[in-house]
C-alpha cells in the first residue's frame, strides 16, 4: 500500500505542472465538479499549511539565525519586488478594480511551497528556499494586510485586522498544529507520512485551482491572452529582478538561484483563500491564472538553473583536476 502510494506521490510532484493544467481544463469543462470546494477554500489551504508545519524541522529555524543574511535578502526581496511589480502593471495597463485588487493581492502574498520543491530541482540551495518561505509565511499576517491596504485601497477597503486574523487563521494556526505533531509523532512516522502529505497537499491545492476556475472561467476565457500577460510579466519581471539583485548582493549561485525562484513564485491558494472571505469571486482571477503560471515557468527556470549548476561542478572539477597534476621533474 504505501509503496504505491510513494510512487503515486513522486508520479504528482514530478508531472504537477501538467496536472494543474488537467484541472484547469476540467475546471472549466465540467465546474460542477468543483463547485463544492469554493465554500471550504480556507479549510483547505489549512490542510495545506497543517502539511507544511508536518514538514518543517528544527534546523530550518535554525538556519533563520545561522544565515540571517541571505534569509533576510530573500524574504526582503520577496515582500519588496513582487507587490511592487504588480502595482506597477496595474497602473500601466490601467487595470478595473477588481483585477488590480487581484494582482496586488498576489504579489502580496508569501512564497509558497511550490517554490521548494523547484529549488530541489534547480540543485539551489534547498535548506535556505525553506528559511525564507517559512519566514515570509510567519510575516504574512502583517506583510499582507499592509500591501494590500497601502497598494489596494484606493479600490476596496479591507480591515487591516480582520484580514490579518483570517490570516492567522489560514496560515498561522496549522503551521503551529503541524509542527506540533511532528514533535509528537517523530521523525520515524513523519517520512513514513510523508509521501501522505504530498498527495493531500496537492489534493487541496488542485481543488482550490479548480474552484475558482470553475466560477471565474467564462471571465478567464474574456480576459484570455491579457490576463496570462499580466500574470507572466509579474512573474518573470521578479525572476529578472530578483536573480539581478542577489548577484549584486553577492550570493552565491546556489543560493541566488533559490531566492530567485524564492521571490518569483508565490503562494497562489493563499491569495485565493482571501478573496473568498473578503473580495468577489473576480479577484480570484490574476491568483487562479499564477498557479498556473508559477508551475510552468517554475519548471522552465529550475531546469535552466540545474544545468547552470552541472556546468559550474564541471568546470570546477576541472580546474581541481587540473591544480593536482604536478608538473614532472627531469
Amino acid at each position: 500500500m504505501m509503496n504505491a502510494i510513494g510512487k503515486l506521490s513522486s508520479f504528482v510532484g514530478t508531472y504537477l505542472t501538467y496536472i494543474v493544467l488537467a484541472v484547469v481544463v476540467w475546471a472549466y469543462f465540467m465546474p460542477g465538479a468543483f463547485l463544492w470546494a469554493v465554500p471550504n477554500t480556507v479549510l483547505l489551504l489549512g490542510v495545506v499549511m497543517f502539511g507544511m508545519g508536518m514538514t518543517l524541522h528544527a534546523t530550518d529555524f535554525k538556519l533563520i539565525f545561522q544565515r540571517p543574511r541571505e534569509v533576510l535578502i530573500g524574504t526582503t526581496c520577496h515582500y519588496t519586488i513582487m507587490p511592487i511589480i504588480a502595482y506597477a502593471l496595474v497602473k500601466i495597463f490601467q487595470l478595473p478594480p477588481e483585477l488590480a485588487v487581484g494582482m496586488v493581492l498576489l504579489g502580496s502574498c508569501p512564497s509558497g511551497t511550490a517554490s521548494n520543491v523547484m529549488s530541489f530541482l534547480a540543485k539551489g540551495d534547498v535548506p535556505l528556499a525553506v528559511s525564507i518561505t517559512t519566514v515570509s509565511t510567519l510575516l504574512a499576517p502583517i506583510m499582507m494586510p499592509f500591501l494590500v491596504w497601502a497598494l489596494a485601497g484606493q479600490w476596496v477597503q479591507v480591515s487591516f485586522i480582520a484580514m490579518a486574523m483570517t490570516v492567522i487563521k489560514v496560515i498561522l494556526l496549522p503551521l503551529i498544529l503541524g509542527l506540533i505533531v511532528h514533535r509528537i509523532i517523530g521523525e520515524v512516522y513523519l517520512t513514513q507520512l510523508s509521501k501522505v502529505l504530498v498527495l493531500i497537499s496537492a489534493f487541496a491545492v488542485l481543488t482550490i485551482v479548480g474552484g475558482v476556475i470553475a466560477i471565474n472561467g467564462e471571465k478567464i476565457i474574456e480576459l484570455g491572452f491579457f490576463m496570462i500577460l499580466m500574470v507572466l510579466m509579474h512573474n518573470l519581471l521578479g525572476f529578472a529582478i530578483g536573480y539581478f539583485l542577489t548577484g549584486k548582493l553577492g550570493l552565491g549561485k546556489r543560493q541566488q538561484h533559490s531566492v530567485t525562484l524564492e521571490v518569483g513564485m508565490q503562494n497562489d491558494a493563499l491569495a485565493i483563500s482571501l478573496v473568498s472571505v473578503f473580495f468577489t469571486p473576480a479577484v480570484a482571477i490574476p491568483a487562479a491564472v499564477g498557479a498556473a503560471i508559477h508551475q510552468i515557468t517554475g519548471s522552465i527556470l529550475a531546469g535552466i538553473f540545474a544545468r547552470n549548476i552541472d556546468k559550474l561542478e564541471a568546470r570546477e572539477q576541472k580546474l581541481s583536476m587540473d591544480e593536482s597534476i604536478v608538473p614532472s621533474q627531469h
